[in-house]
């Protein structure tokens, strides 16, 4: 039962996928019509001397260094994805992503799975929705196909943790005004899944990495004191399903986008899960997971494009009343800044940013970091639909649960350097 439930909405995306398909067959009529896009991403990528989370590691980039902490050099297909698209009527569109890489828990999953309603407008004003499983609109970074950046391979933290914890599973409802100089749109949505949301943050910290979870996907855990055997929430499972519903609860989230059409745009968004974080559910607790998300995209003088984002929030699991209070409960925020410049066939971008989190419980677990992150990178298109891109990502943290709970140093630094060659199609 509890299986099952957790997955339902997930089961549902995932037949959406087969509607998708038999619309693209029904005949040759103008509608509806089915299409697919995608990309294969081969990657070539030197690691730094940290373990990944991938292999039950507190490493901050995506590929980590060999279980006896050497670097190492890692080559294989990083991304493949296939975004099947079926105009069903003028009015509504469905939408499936579908992800295979080598790092994934099963070879094939789902990114995302929604129908979208988008009719036209016939005045200033309109409205458009979502219905499925998506990513909340909180990203002006990754807007690239397949939810990738068109400016460097790995995300920033923030959108990191968005790729790999947050998906809406559920109904989207955005309004919108057009004008002469300025457009405006006020978003809304009402979703279950996600309870989880919160636990890769707590436990592990802030990464920067192009990962993004598929739907039915359990991440592992690095075996913190907290969640050993024998620690405080030692019925966790040594993985988090961060897509999982277990409270029967619903979240929400609110934002608004404002366009000045010469000037940029600036974006909000609150986020809140209302989750029940003293439920727990085959190894998955519930975390209440709310917070703020500021971003900014611009161009600046000589046709520099700047975006910036700031985030800001906390998350709890076993709130109990004072003076205990909750077992775990962690604020954390993040802040980048980054630049790129194009010519020709040819990008350079690069990006700042600043993360941590803040433990605030009375549990001798220590969940705080502070660190840094800077990423240089230069994109070439070599032809039509191809993509070379070089990157370089330098990350220092400051985590002492590194050493409380490995002996390892509490603060480190980590490089690694990656070659992308993408096809697109």
């Amino acid at each position: 039962m509890g299986s099952a439930r957790r997955h339902v909405k997930a089961v549902a995306a995932s037949a959406f996928i087969c509607a998708v398909f038999a619309a693209s067959a029904h005949g040759q009529s103008e509608l509806p019509s089915f299409s697919a896009t995608g990309l294969l991403d081969l990657r070539v990528a030197l690691t730094g001397k940290s373990v990944s989370w991938e292999d039950r590691g507190l490493g901050k980039t995506r590929f980590g260094a060999a279980t006896d902490g050497n670097n190492r050099v890692i080559a294989r297909i990083a991304e493949a994805s296939l975004i099947v698209k079926g105009d069903l009527t003028w009015d509504i569109s469905g939408v499936a992503h579908v992800i295979a890489g080598a790092q994934q828990e099963h070879p094939i999953d789902l990114v995302e799975a929604y129908l979208d309603y988008h009719p036209v407008p016939t005045s200033r004003y309109g409205i458009r929705g979502r219905a499925g499983a998506f990513f909340p609109t909180i990203s002006l970074e990754n807007t690239g196909l397949g939810w990738t950046s068109p400016f460097t391979i790995s995300s920033s933290a923030i959108n990191s943790w968005v790729g790999e914890e947050l998906r809406t599973f559920g109904a989207e409802l955005t309004a919108f005004r057009t004008g002469d100089d300025i457009d405006v749109s006020l978003t809304g949505s009402v979703y279950y899944a996600n309870d989880p949301a919160g636990t890769i943050l707590t436990w592990r910290g802030w990464a920067i990495h192009d990962r993004k979870s598929g739907i039915f996907e359990k991440i592992p855990l690095a075996p913190v004191r907290i969640i050993r055997p024998g620690g405080i929430l030692d019925n966790q499972a040594p993985y988090v399903a961060p897509l999982a519903e277990i409270d029967d609860r619903a979240g929400y989230y609110v934002g608004a986008n404002v366009e000045h059409h010469d000037f940029g745009s600036l974006h909000l968004l609150y986020y809140d899960n209302s989750a029940d974080d003293r439920e727990i559910e085959g190894g998955q607790w519930a975390w209440l997971t709310r917070f703020l998300s500021v971003g900014l995209k611009t161009e600046l003088p000589a046709n520099v494009d700047l975006v910036a984002q700031y985030l800001k929030g906390r998350t709890s699991v076993i709130t109990i009343p004072p003076p205990t209070g909750p077992i775990s409960r962690t604020h954390y925020d993040s802040l980048f800044f980054l630049v790129s410049k194009t010519w020709g066939q040819h990008r350079v971008s690069a990006r700042w940013e600043h993360f941590a989190t803040h433990d605030r419980d009375r549990f001798p677990d220590n969940n705080s970091e502070t660190g840094h992150g800077l990423t240089l990178a230069y994109v070439f298109y070599p032809v039509a639909k191809q993509r070379l891109t070089l990157e370089l990502l330098h990350v220092r943290a400051d985590r002492p649960e590194r050493t409380l709970s490995f002996n390892l140093p509490a603060k480190w630094h980590d490089t690694q350097i990656q070659a992308s060659y993408r096809f697109f199609f």
